[in-house]
């Protein structure tokens, strides 16, 4: 049986976290909703610039299951929310939350804990043997496009996934405030990467072995 390390999360609390998760609850409550009925209500959501993936867990009795496939909550309150917070919650250079876990309770407040990693597990209370692949190379490029770090801040679980896919990975360049990646350059703001402006292209003659020393602080040598 494999065991997973216990991940370290962190809970966000402002306003628009308070008043998004008021919306859940009202909606994972109702009548029509996942938590019709239910004691709790744990939603797992693994988010990123080229995919996302969600599970559903309900208790209902003492006794923790799946939610009904026929209620889920709506767009608006549950996935147009988390993109808003995730961009949000980016901090130039250092990057934003890959996966969140919403606590909803029918007469308490709830609660958000996000984590720096993907979350492999399908859901909250998923057993051993089934387990979500890690996200390839490509999937963690255009991540790290919207949402681009220092070398420093890319954790190890991501350098690995290059480094065995032969990948250098889009890098936050706090010189001239972009992101860089196969000689091209785009600039970022606090909220990620500005797709609006056209990328330029990195002059190698003023700037030799950038990428290079790129890949020595990710991989060595």
């Amino acid at each position: 049986m494999e065991i997973l390390p216990m991940p370290k999360s962190k809970t966000l609390e402002d306003e628009f976290v308070t008043e998004g998760l008021k919306r859940l609850q009202l909606e994972a409550f109702s009548q029509r909703g996942p938590g019709n009925g239910a004691e709790e209500v744990v939603s797992t959501s693994v988010v990123q610039q080229a995919m996302s993936r969600r599970y559903d867990d309900v208790k209902r009795n003492g006794q923790w299951g799946q939610a009904d496939i026929s209620s889920d909550f709506s767009d608006e309150a549950m996935d147009r929310w988390l993109l808003e917070l995730r961009e949000r919650c980016y901090v130039i250079g250092e990057g934003t939350w890959m996966t969140c876990r919403v606590f909803l309770y029918p007469n308490e407040p709830g609660r958000l804990e996000v984590f720096d990693e993907e979350l492999l597990t399908k859901g909250l209370h998923s057993t051993s043997g089934r387990l979500n692949a890690r996200s390839s190379a490509a999937t963690l490029t255009s991540e790290l496009m919207a949402f681009p770090r220092t070398a420093e801040n890319i954790p190890f679980w991501m350098r690995d996934v290059f480094a065995a896919e032969g990948v250098t990975p889009p890098i936050y360049n706090p010189q001239f405030k972009s992101v860089d990646w196969k000689n091209r350059r785009r600039p970022v703001t606090d909220r990620g990467t500005d797709f609006t402006v056209e990328p330029s292209v990195i002059d190698r003659s003023l700037e030799p072995g950038v990428f290079a020393k790129i890949g020595q602080k990710l991989f060595g040598g």
